[in-house]
């Protein structure tokens, strides 16, 4: 049976619109929403998950939303081990992560495959806010990129990108740098084929330094979150830091690749900027 069946099956009583239907899966930790009509339940929920699944040794609970700084996720262990750390392997790559520290979303797994799957042979590449590394490292992985960089903030997701990029040793065009990502590239003083902007809110802070590091004809890959159908405000943001700063769009796409609610979508504009001369 899956979880909700078998969930249904141990507590009868409980609505079946109450009991949850699946969970998240980061390395051997499940990352499960108990609603509060539920929180007397969930060290049993919390059991059943271990029961079902053999290979996850912790299941912990959301108890908030992302927030702060750096974007992290308020956590709670109901059952299994005591640990929030894990080794997670995505697109063959190994991942070692603290969920209590660091933003990451294993949501974003199909969106870091199709970006790599786009970079042309010697081209360099530059995420900002690239956290544990995922991005940079299954870029390095899948594509023939001559160079990439990722620049992260919180310094412990950047203790961590060091970890995985020792952890995927056949991997040798990537590196990180920790820092503000307006002022970490700047003085990098390089040029890149390809900037992607990975932070989840706030994104549009780093667009003036993005297009002044990208290269005529570069292309940008923007994330933002914006209610469903609504991309033009994301369009817009790109279009007056572009007109504010000697740039242009020459044409784009927006891929919808991820949901915050079932009315907020996470979008990609990937646009290639032009210069206005």
């Amino acid at each position: 049976m899956n979880l909700r069946q078998t969930l249904q099956a141990l507590f009868p009583e409980v609505l079946p619109e109450l009991i949850p239907g699946g969970f998240d899966r980061v390395g051997d930790i499940a990352v499960v929403i108990v609603p509060p009509e539920l929180e007397a339940l969930e060290r049993d929920i919390g059991e059943a998950i271990l029961a079902l699944h053999k290979t996850i040794r912790v299941v912990a609970k959301r108890n908030g939303k992302y927030s702060g700084e750096y974007r992290t996720l308020p956590l709670a262990i109901i059952a299994g081990e005591e640990r929030l750390t894990t080794l997670h392997r995505e697109n063959g790559v190994n991942l070692h992560l603290d969920l209590a520290h660091v933003y990451f979303s294993v949501r974003s797994a199909h969106e870091r495959a199709r970006i790599a799957t786009l970079i042309e042979p010697g081209e360099s590449v530059a995420v900002l806010c690239s956290g544990i590394g995922p991005f940079p490292l299954i870029i390095g992985r899948h594509s023939k990129a001559g160079k990439v960089i990722g620049i992260e903030k919180n310094p412990i997701a950047h203790g961590y990108a060091l970890q995985n990029l020792r952890a995927n040793r056949k991997i040798a065009s990537v590196r990180f740098f920790e820092g503000d990502a307006a002022q970490m590239l700047p003085s990098l003083n390089h040029r890149f084929d390809r900037i992607l902007i990975v932070l989840p809110h706030g994104g549009e802070s780093l667009l003036p330094s993005s297009l002044a590091a990208l290269k005529p004809s570069g292309t940008l890959h923007f994330y933002d979150m914006q209610a469903k159908g609504c991309s033009s405000a994301t369009c817009a943001k790109v279009v007056t830091a572009c007109r504010d700063h000697g740039r242009r769009i020459r044409r784009f796409e927006v891929t919808t690749c991820g949901h915050c609610g079932p009315t907020v979508h996470r979008v990609c504009l990937d646009a290639v900027i032009d210069t206005t001369e």
